[in-house]
């Protein structure tokens, strides 16, 4: 009955994250993961923002009375979705012989194994704005780790120290503003574009030479919403201007295959991550070098 349940809740979880995409809102869920103060993976950061988008530090009960800190009455009750370990039965084919193995037992098909595995259970936490300080309890500190460049070229500068193929400027006719060729190892940038501009689509080329592992011609579309979200990310934590993103072909995609975008959520996370970590890692480089 609990795993009925589970799928019935997990079901209207991913309705509300529907909801979130049909209205448009994805942008704002990509701003507001660098407000959440959580290691939370992107799908459950979606499902907080699904039902408070003006969440900001969310815990589980238990996590917050280690904080001194305790769960008001009638509070927001926001629902993610925890790992667990948990035993599996894997079934051997044939009536293979076992000698040693306590947690091997044999049936009529064959040979059942018993082994750990990854389940997902649902787990109820909240946001700070639905708790309070208890006696003795102390604050909460925020603390925001953004590292400003002094100007967009130096930024841009950062961006082709860390790309392994030159970086060109160039005619591009057609409207692009910029492209990756794989074949011809390089990043072409349109020669007509504002600093801004050009610092903003190497953000988004650079997500295709270092982390696009798709099949252009197959997965088009789940490259580009990979490497979108990706860009806007890296360009959203460092301070740089959003604007040049275009969500309206995320959002028609998203809206029909739900499930399909969220199997590529927690990608989007962890390559935002590594490369926020390379971009700091060398900018870090270059403060050692000229101190």
């Amino acid at each position: 009955m609990s795993k009925v349940r589970n799928k019935i809740n997990y079901s209207k979880l991913l309705e509300g994250v529907q909801k979130v995409i049909e209205r448009g809102d994805y942008p704002k869920f990509l701003k507001m993961i660098k407000k959440i103060q959580n290691d939370y993976s992107f799908r459950n950061m979606l499902l907080v923002y699904s039902q408070n988008p003006t969440a900001t530090f969310v815990k589980g009960f238990c996590d917050w009375n280690k904080l001194g800190r305790g769960v008001k009455k009638n509070p927001n009750t926001i629902y993610i979705y925890a790992p667990m370990k948990v035993k599996k039965n894997k079934e051997i084919n044939g009536q293979q012989n076992v000698d040693g193995k306590e947690e091997k037992e044999r049936n009529k098909e064959g040979t059942k194994e018993i082994i750990d595995g990854i389940g997902f259970r649902r787990v109820a936490v909240f946001d700070i704005k639905d708790t309070y300080i208890k006696k003795g309890g102390q604050k909460v500190p925020f603390i925001e780790d953004v590292i400003d460049s002094d100007t967009t070229k130096d930024f841009y500068d950062i961006l082709v120290g860390i790309s392994p193929v030159p970086v060109m400027s160039s005619l591009i006719i057609g409207g692009a503003k910029g492209f990756y060729s794989k074949s011809g190892k390089r990043i072409v940038l349109d020669k007509n574009l504002s600093q801004d501009d050009k610092t903003a689509v190497l953000i988004h080329e650079l997500c295709h030479c270092l982390y696009d592992d798709f099949d252009y011609c197959k997965d088009r579309n789940k490259s580009e919403v990979f490497v979108e979200s990706v860009a806007f990310l890296v360009a959203d934590y460092f301070n740089f201007d959003t604007s040049m993103c275009s969500f309206g072909y995320i959002t028609n995609w998203a809206r029909n295959d739900i499930k399909n975008f969220m199997s590529l959520s927690d990608k989007i996370k962890d390559t935002a991550d590594e490369f926020i970590n390379l971009i700091k890692s060398r900018i870090s480089g270059q403060q050692r070098i000229g101190a």
